[in-house]
């Protein structure tokens, strides 16, 4: 089977999964005792989460999922660590100025509902870092990006990628900050463009996540 094909399998696999976790994640909770109280309806995120984030590595290694425009992790080991650093200021210097625009042209509020949920949720439990922190961000980098941009670069382009995936990840959050959510994704996209490797974006991802609720914990 050529190279093409076992991409658009594990492609299609990645975001059935991903599908099926956000489905199962919302469901399960309702069959759960109201005595478990927010622990019973985060803890099935978390598992299905992490469970998730597992599986898409495998189907990465199953299929040997890969393009044209990438390379082995063993090959660019330092660059995808200082770029995977740097995309947490790059990602954030393109939230700020996505967030000036949302404020000022759109009248969208500067507060995001998503965050500050989250936020209250870590305060809590903190356990619950790692399913925004890593968990969530790894599977959203596979969704995003190694399945839906990595699908469409040979079609639209790399730009017409990007843009495409990000507007998809942008509306996924359901949070109305449509260009703060769509510029995270080109940076994303950029990083992984430009790395050739999808842990680059994972680790800017992950790591903006993790510094975005303890600043918010810090500063509240």
């Amino acid at each position: 089977m050529n190279q093409t094909l076992l991409n658009k399998k594990a492609a299609t696999r990645i975001i059935l999964l991903f599908v099926l976790v956000q489905l199962l994640s919302g469901i399960i909770p309702l069959f759960l005792p109201e005595t478990m109280g927010p622990v019973g309806f985060l803890m099935p995120s978390l598992i299905l989460f992490t469970l998730g984030a597992i599986s898409m590595i495998a189907i990465e290694k199953k299929y040997t999922m890969t393009f044209p425009f990438e390379e082995s992790f063993s090959k660019q080991k330092k660059d995808i660590l200082l770029w995977g650093i740097a995309g947490i200021f790059i990602a954030l210097f393109a939230q700020n100025l996505a967030s000036i625009i949302e404020v000022r042209f759109l009248g969208s509020s500067m507060e995001s509902q998503n965050t500050q949920m989250l936020v209250e949720v870590v305060r809590n439990y903190p356990i619950f870092i790692l399913l925004i922190g890593l968990a969530g961000p790894i599977m959203e980098e596979f969704v995003f990006r190694k399945a839906i941009f990595g699908m469409l670069v040979d079609r639209t382009g790399g730009i017409g990628a990007a843009v495409i995936s990000s507007l998809i990840f942008a509306f996924i959050h359901f949070d109305g900050l449509l260009l703060v959510y769509a510029s995270m994704g080109l940076v994303f996209s950029w990083l992984y463009y430009k790395t050739k490797n999808i842990w680059t974006p994972i680790i800017a991802h992950c790591l903006m996540n993790t510094l975005a609720v303890l600043a918010n914990l810090y500063l509240l």
